[in-house]
């Protein structure tokens, strides 16, 4: 696909792409999801390799006791101050990912987001599922027709093709 392709789907400059190609523009958030969606992407995948990342996946032997009980081979650890992060500095907003990367198939991501964030204009769906937990305030979650009001310390799981 051609930048102007891209452009197009998206409904955006080619010289805006250009930019953020070269690390010149600061794209809004509402640019990178009309992006990821023209790219059919999930706005995850635009998290960078190049902000500082994860520890390594460290290698891991099960005591002989759970050997044979379980099949994990693997334990991951994300430190807090090692995250990648989309931050997006005008809509006061960050995405951090809290999972290693994003070739599992658990992908946990944080947002702090501000009172007045609304998807309505532009809903998200992708495949998989969503699970949202509030850690303090309210917010009014829309899945499909349905409009269900969260506070501190509800969570809501749903099916993430339906825009959201």
């Amino acid at each position: 696909m051609t930048v102007e392709e891209l452009a197009a789907r998206a409904g955006v400059s080619s010289g805006l792409i250009s930019q953020i190609e070269r690390g010149k523009g600061n794209p809004s958030f509402k640019t990178m999801q009309r992006l990821a969606a023209a790219l059919e992407l999930p706005i995850s995948a635009l998290f960078q390799d190049d902000v500082v990342g994860p520890l390594p996946d460290l290698p891991w032997t099960a005591p002989a006791h759970l050997a044979a009980a379980t099949d994990l081979q693997r334990v991951a650890v994300v430190r807090r101050d090692a995250r990648k992060k989309l931050v997006f500095p005008k809509e006061s907003m960050v995405w951090e990912l809290l999972t290693p990367d994003l070739n599992r198939s658990l992908e946990m991501l944080r947002a702090i987001v501000p009172a007045d964030y609304d998807t309505s204009e532009m809903p998200f769906m992708h495949a998989g599922e969503e699970c949202v937990h509030v850690v303090r305030g309210t917010v009014e979650v829309h899945v499909g027709d349905r409009a269900i009001r969260l506070s501190t310390g509800d969570t809501i799981t749903y099916d993430a093709t339906v825009p959201h």
